[in-house]
């Protein structure tokens, strides 16, 4: 008999809430393609499959503020803020790359015979008759001015090989990794959501 990865026999459903359950379909997407990508040989659909994952882990966060919108949690969308940034690791990353994938230029998997490296901004650079530099050595950007130039950045996201750079940390960070650390941090923030959100019956 055969199994597919994704069916979901213990789910209890339907849930009380419907706000909870969405979370909830969004947290079973992310550990479907972790597994998936977990048991994928081939290096592209390694990386287009976790991918797709941080999709879903940016979701959560994004519903959560919907309903604190809504004043339907006793958190103000900035505290909600606040709790996920401390609570949810590569929250920054995840983050920017939804942005720069759905909003900006597409990413691409990495040639796997190829050391590749890019960034995507905008960075705008003011050198106003001084200096405006902007270096990505190894280690993450560096940024210099001199006098009344400046550097104004609009959420860079920078990746070497496949792996992006957070800015938090200062190290490089594959997609597997973001959404293996998302396994345990979405489990915690939707159940602290759950206990923050105004009327709301008893789980099934």
């Amino acid at each position: 008999m055969s199994t597919c990865i994704g069916n979901d026999d213990e789910a209890p459903w339907p849930l009380v809430d419907p706000r909870l359950a969405g979370l909830w379909e969004h947290y079973k997407r992310v550990v479907f393609f972790h597994t998936l990508t977990e048991t994928c040989p081939d290096v592209t659909p390694k990386f287009r499959l976790p991918l797709a994952g941080v999709y879903s882990a940016q979701a959560v966060a994004q519903l959560m503020y919907e309903t604190a919108d809504k004043q339907q949690l006793s958190q103000t969308r900035e505290e909600l803020k606040t709790y996920l940034q401390q609570h949810i690791r590569w929250y920054d990353l995840i983050e920017r790359i939804r942005i720069h994938d759905f909003h900006r230029v597409g990413i691409v998997p990495p040639d796997p015979q190829l050391k590749t490296m890019t960034l995507a901004g905008p960075v705008k650079l003011r050198a106003r008759k001084e200096v405006a530099v902007y270096q990505v050595p190894s280690e993450g950007p560096r940024k210099l001015t001199t006098g009344n130039s400046s550097i104004k950045e609009q959420r860079p996201l920078l990746a070497v090989d496949g792996r992006f750079f957070d800015e938090n940390t200062r190290q490089y960070v594959p997609l597997s990794q973001i959404l293996s650390d998302f396994l345990t941090d979405g489990s915690e923030v939707i159940t602290h959501f759950e206990k923050n959100l105004r009327g709301s019956g008893p789980s099934a």
